[in-house]
């Protein structure tokens, strides 16, 4: 305590000692006009400054003034806009508390805030009172805005509104109304989140024997906004801050710095600072908020409770208020006095006229008047910074040349802001919350889908040069195809095709040999020297016993290629992750069922190579093409010993009959293995492409690429086919996404709200 006296006590004295130091930096003796008194000459003039009557003030100011003021306050209150840095201008009023702030602010409005206790600073109070329109009645309107959307609280009381066509009528409803909403955002009728009332009445009930309980928080993030409609009113809006609190709850003193700060970092605010003469710098909390804000440019100062200055201390005040460049608490935009109404007087129903009329009585008497007197002389004091009436008309000006200068800046912030709003909410897609909404959007994915099947299976591709691309479907099958085909007909028979008379040694057991052993080890009842009733199956079936391997191997491929290829279709036309998978996942059993069936269908093909029968013409043909050369080679041999002439020795009759055993041993043998092999070779001919055909075209192109094949399953017929609850469940939007395109179109609504009136009051005026 005694530090801080000192230090008050020494602040005093250099502030009364620096009118004599003509060294001082905190005086210019040769400075005779204030930067910020130039700035008010030029913003009000003296006919302004005379000007009492509001209706005056509201011509003064123009029609263009006033709708282009209140039109920057449509787009402040957009609650959806709080957020964004936007730098809306608007007059923001702080200070620590118990400085005066309810009584100045109740002044400036004309309004019957409270200005007792401690229920004002509990909340930031956000008022505007303007014009009435040409068809409105004067009226109100008082509603809270909860400190966000996720908030758990209840509004404390539903909005208030009244219209009269007595203005008389509507101000005596708006003070019990503005007193009911000030007691419904009470600690005793709501708490800040986290506090109970229970608990709040426990901890004020401990006894004083007790422990002493933590101080309750008493501060709201929430907002009060006032409405008013009055006649013959010049525009005018504020917004009033808790005061900063320096002791209670820390919550609070936390609490008071973020609000305070929250408004005042915004660049275009006009900062209000009050302050109280008795205490008028030392310990004031608002200095230093401003200070680290970088805001002195663009606070004014109100300096409170004037009638109570001490006897000795004018000076202190008159100092402040010459506000001479270079002095230490020097503010751009000047600093003011004002005379409250004191408790008394708000009991005996003072009115404001009667307010103002002490007002300037006080300022035009004694010690007030003679620092005037002399002004614009260095050591006088500008008349124009002192009383309520000034103040207001020079927060007006100065707010009014920043809404006009900055109003191109805010209109072209706002333009950028709704195109990356709507950018933004298009990427999000349509939205999702109705069953026909739902399908609308899932349809829109279908329908991308499908485009993208066709051209990856008609060889439309999206990527013509990359040849290795999983959407390139059809160009990969057919590679596929092609591989299939050349390894059944080159690399799939048990043993080579023999088309002399007997085995090559090379070959070891060669295929004429194989098909005599398999005869003998098939036979059974059927008659003697006929062939086995199961060789030729057997046969086939064990010279073909490779294209199962190899049909499997290149069906896998196809189905790998076919996934690939869904797999970068879906991620094409569903850009959305979660959704993409939701949608492969209501799909999964049906494209499984897909492949099951095309398997199924292989399998049936290859269970028919059980069926060697063919009708195909050119089967005897191949059979004659292959028996055609044994047969001439034996007339051949024939012919070749019937020309060696007259029997000989060697022409005997004995060598007749080896010749002829000879003929029949080729016979049988031509029954028992050539023909055999010839039919088997002649089968193959036309089995091994009719296999190929029947693999492809009825497993893979009706199967795997078919209408009912994994890349058709999802169409329309199955988006309509489901129900409600399942497209809810699938493509609806989950809490966040809804409260997130919620947001961004009252967001894109607030503004284009905004723009249009922006527009309206930027749109050059027609001579009619």
């Amino acid at each position: 305590m005694n530090g801080d006296s000192n230090a008050t006590s020494s602040q005093q004295k250099d502030l009364k000692n620096s009118k004599k130091d003509p060294d001082s930096n905190f005086i210019a003796p040769n400075l005779q006009k204030t930067d910020s008194w130039l700035i008010r000459s030029k913003l009000l003039s003296p006919e302004f400054n005379n000007i009492k009557d509001e209706a005056v003030l509201g011509k003064m100011m123009g029609d263009d003034g006033e709708k282009l003021l209140a039109l920057v306050d449509d787009i402040r209150k957009i609650d959806s806009l709080r957020n964004e840095e936007l730098h809306i201008p608007q007059i923001v009023v702080i200070g620590d508390t118990s400085t005066g702030k309810s009584s100045v602010l109740q002044a400036l409005t004309r309004l019957p805030f409270p200005v007792a206790g401690d229920l004002c600073t509990r909340f930031v109070t956000e008022t505007t009172i303007r014009r009435c329109g040409p068809s409105e009645r004067p009226g109100y309107k008082i509603e809270v805005k909860l400190d966000g959307p996720s908030t758990s609280q209840a509004e404390p009381f539903p909005p208030k509104s009244f219209d009269s066509d007595e203005w008389v009528e509507v101000y005596q409803n708006l003070r019990v109304d503005i007193d009911d909403a000030f007691d419904k955002m009470s600690p005793t009728h709501l708490l800040p989140p986290g506090n109970s009332k229970k608990g709040a009445q426990a901890k004020h009930g401990i006894s004083s024997t007790a422990l002493r309980a933590p101080p309750i928080p008493q501060l709201l993030k929430h907002r009060l906004q006032i409405t008013v409609r009055k006649p013959n009113q010049a525009h005018f809006s504020i917004v009033d801050i808790p005061g900063l609190v320096s002791s209670g709850a820390t919550v609070d003193i936390q609490l008071s710095v973020e609000l305070a700060r929250q408004y005042i970092k915004n660049e275009e605010a006009i900062v209000l600072a009050i302050t109280p003469a008795s205490n008028v710098i030392v310990n004031q909390k608002w200095l230093n908020l401003v200070t680290e804000e970088h805001a002195l440019d663009r606070t004014i100062g109100v300096i409170t409770k004037t009638d109570r200055i001490e006897e000795g201390d004018h000076e202190i005040i008159f100092n402040l208020l010459r506000n001479r460049a270079g002095s230490e608490y020097h503010l751009k935009l000047g600093w003011f006095a004002v005379r409250n109404r004191s408790s008394q007087e708000i009991q005996d129903g003072e009115s404001f006229e009667e307010r103002d009329r002490k007002e300037d009585g006080f300022f035009g008497s004694s010690k007030w008047k003679e620092a005037t007197l002399d002004f614009p002389a260095w050591d006088s004091i500008d008349p124009g910074v002192l009383g309520i009436q000034r103040l207001k008309r020079t927060l007006q000006g100065y707010l009014y040349k920043r809404v006009k200068e900055n109003f191109p800046r805010l209109r072209a912030k706002m333009r950028n802001l709704e195109m990356e709003y709507n950018s933004k909410i298009q990427s999000m897609g349509y939205p999702r919350e109705k069953p026909r909404d739902q399908r609308v959007y899932l349809s829109g994915i279908q329908t991308i889908y499908e485009t993208e099947v066709d051209r990856s299976l008609n060889g439309d591709y999206r990527f013509v040069d990359n040849p290795n691309h999983p959407s390139r479907l059809r160009y990969h099958v057919k590679r596929f195809n092609n591989g299939f085909e050349s390894a059944i007909q080159l690399n799939a028979i048990k043993y080579n095709w023999q088309e002399n008379d007997q085995d090559d040694e090379a070959d070891g057991i060669g295929i004429l040999n194989w098909i005599n052993n398999t005869w003998d080890a098939h036979s059974g009842s059927e008659p003697r020297h006929d062939a086995p009733r199961s060789l030729k199956k057997e046969l086939v079936k064990q010279q073909t016993e490779s294209w199962e391997a190899k049909t499997k191997f290149y069906i896998q491929q196809v189905e790998d290629a076919i996934k690939a290829c869904n797999n970068d279709l879906f991620m094409f036309a569903c850009k959305d992750d979660a959704l993409r998978l939701k949608i492969r996942e209501k799909l999964e059993a049906r494209e499984m069922k897909a492949f099951k069936d095309a398997k199924a269908e292989l399998n049936n093909i290859l269970k028919d190579r059980d069926y060697i029968d063919s009708w195909n013409p050119q089967l005897g043909i191949f059979i004659a093409q292959c028996q055609h050369p044994r047969i001439k080679r034996q007339v051949q041999l024939q012919l070749a010993q019937q020309q060696k002439g007259p029997a000989t020795e060697a022409n005997s009759p004995e060598a007749s009959l080896d010749l002829v055993s000879a003929r029949e041993q080729f016979y049988v043998n031509n029954k028992r293995v050539y023909e055999v092999h010839d039919w088997l070779f002649a089968y193959w001919k036309v089995a091994y492409p009719r296999f190929v055909d029947n693999v492809i075209i009825q497993v893979v192109e009706r199967h795997l690429l078919g209408p009912n094949g994994p890349l058709r399953l999802f169409d329309r017929n199955w988006i309509f086919d489901l129900e409600d609850e399942e497209l809810e469940e699938l493509v609806g939007e989950n809490e966040e996404t809804r409260a997130a395109r919620k947001e961004l179109k009252e967001r894109l609504d607030g503004l284009k709200n905004a723009l249009e009136k922006a527009d309206i009051a930027l749109r050059p005026r027609t001579n009619e």
